[in-house]
C-alpha cells in the first residue's frame, strides 16, 4: 500500500512540475522513451481488415510539433473481385474534401492496385494525416486488404 501511495505522488509531482509530458495519441511510454534526434516509429495498420463495397476505412496519423522527418510508410495488398483498391494519405482537410467528393490535394494516391508500397514524407509542421482505403468504386464486392504502415520520424526536442 506504501508503495502505491508513493508511485502516486511521485507521478503527480512530475506532472505539476511539468517533467511529465502526456501526448494524448500516444501516451506516457513514448515520452519516457523519446530523446532528441532518436528514430522513432509508431504502427499505423497491422495485419488485415475488409473494406465493404462502396465504402472506406480511414486510419488516423497524428504528427506531433516534437516529430522532425515524419514520413509515412509500409505495403498493402487487396484481394476480392479485381483484387484491387485504392489508398491515399491525405491532410485533414483534404481528407474532408475527399470524403465530400470535392477536388482535392492529396501527398499519396495509389490509384486501384493489387499491391504496392508507399513512402510519403510529411512536412514539418504538427498535423492530422488519414491513410485511406477505398473500396468506394466497387458495386457488390469486399475486399481483404493486408497492410503494413508505420509512422517513421525523429524525435526533435
Amino acid at each position: 500500500m506504501d508503495r502505491k501511495i508513493a508511485a502516486l505522488t511521485v507521478a503527480a509531482a512530475l506532472m505539476m512540475t511539468g517533467c511529465y509530458r502526456r501526448s494524448p495519441q500516444y501516451g506516457p511510454a513514448r515520452a519516457a522513451q523519446a530523446k532528441p534526434g532518436k528514430e522513432m516509429s509508431m504502427v499505423v495498420i497491422s495485419g488485415s481488415f475488409v473494406v465493404e463495397p462502396r465504402n472506406f476505412k480511414p486510419f488516423r496519423v497524428v504528427v506531433d510539433a516534437d516529430m522532425a522527418r515524419a514520413c509515412v510508410e509500409g505495403t498493402f495488398s487487396a484481394s476480392g473481385a479485381n483484387n484491387d483498391i485504392e489508398v491515399t494519405v491525405l491532410e485533414e482537410t483534404q481528407y474532408l474534401n475527399w470524403q465530400n467528393r470535392h477536388k482535392f490535394d492529396a501527398a499519396y494516391e495509389s490509384g486501384r492496385v493489387t499491391a504496392g508500397k508507399l513512402k510519403v514524407e510529411l512536412p514539418l509542421e504538427a498535423a492530422t494525416y488519414f491513410v485511406v482505403f477505398s473500396n468506394r468504386f466497387s458495386l457488390i464486392s469486399n475486399k481483404a486488404v493486408t497492410a503494413d504502415v508505420k509512422l517513421q520520424y525523429a524525435y526533435a526536442n
